[in-house]
């Protein structure tokens, strides 16, 4: 089952290699209806809870299914989009068959999904120490 993780203090561009990682695609969020800048937080594009959300992936939804469920869920807005960052013209097709065609028997870099772990452990780790104090 695939998991996508979500916090506050996220930033877009992590969220774009987890999908990257999980449904071979890449998103484009926006804020306020404008696209986002890839260092804003998912807590400025409208990502209201506080702590580290995992979010079970539902690989029958469609596009649109998917897009709209996180929208409500998250309240923050995203659109599935191809290799080349153009939004997917088919909101009907299935995550299933998104996956399997950008995979086509490819194997998935070790390193970049090691990468995203260790980027998302490190977030959360100094969210959980909460402000350092400065001795005088």
């Amino acid at each position: 089952m695939k998991v996508l993780k979500l916090h506050p203090l996220m930033t877009v561009s992590l969220l774009q290699m987890q999908f990257q990682r999980l449904l071979s695609c890449n998103i484009a969020v926006y804020m306020r209806n404008s696209p986002a800048n890839a260092f804003d937080t998912l807590g400025e594009a409208g990502f209201h809870e506080e702590m580290l959300i995992e979010f079970p992936i539902d690989e029958t939804l469609s596009l649109r299914e998917f897009e709209e469920e996180l929208e409500d869920k998250f309240n923050f807005t995203l659109e599935l989009c191809n290799k080349d960052n153009k939004p997917f013209t088919n909101k009907s097709m299935h995550l299933f068959q998104l996956i399997a065609s950008f995979s086509d028997g490819r194997t998935h870099n070790n390193e970049y999904n090691a990468q995203l772990d260790i980027t998302l452990e490190r977030l959360l780790n100094n969210n959980r120490q909460g402000p350092q104090q400065i001795a005088c």
